[in-house]
């Protein structure tokens, strides 16, 4: 039951929170661009290529979140993105880079609390994965239960 109510609970957060991500991106596009460009990490192209496209993805995905549809896909990309995403801030952090985290607009620089805030994101979007796919292995709509633990 725990489980379930996890489920819920991060998918409709995500959801949300993919959102919420997403327009505020597509509020300032331009201020978005400057903190993609502030990672130093791509070509000017790929930059602007990324900013452009990269909010609607996210609000596709929170959509696709909130409404539960293709929650195996959705999901796992989700977390694929969220990994892509620590990874790259981590590799701008320890590389000495004062980059904007860009999460949420401008003016979130990186730092281990950010690292820390999408780690546990992406944790949690792993979880969301992980038991639809098992949900949909099994064939149920309720997770299958988890390995017992031997005692010996």
């Amino acid at each position: 039951m725990i489980w379930r109510v996890v489920h819920w609970v991060g998918r409709l957060g995500l959801g949300a929170l993919f959102l919420y991500a997403g327009y505020t991106k597509l509020r300032s596009p331009f201020l978005f661009e400057m903190a993609v460009d502030g990672y130093q990490l791509l070509p000017a192209g790929a930059v602007i290529v990324v900013a452009r496209v990269l909010p609607w993805l996210e609000v596709v995905l929170g959509l696709w979140l909130l409404a539960g549809w293709k929650l195996r896909y959705s999901a796992t990309f989700m977390a694929s993105l969220l990994g892509f995403f620590v990874v790259v801030m981590g590799v701008t952090y320890a590389r000495g880079i004062e980059a904007d985290c860009g999460c949420f607009g401008l003016g979130e620089p990186i730092t281990p609390v950010t690292l820390t805030r999408d780690s546990l994101l992406f944790a949690l979007a792993v979880f969301l994965a992980i038991y639809a796919w098992r949900r949909e292995a099994t064939g149920s709509t309720a997770a299958p239960p988890l390995p017992e633990r031997s005692v010996s």
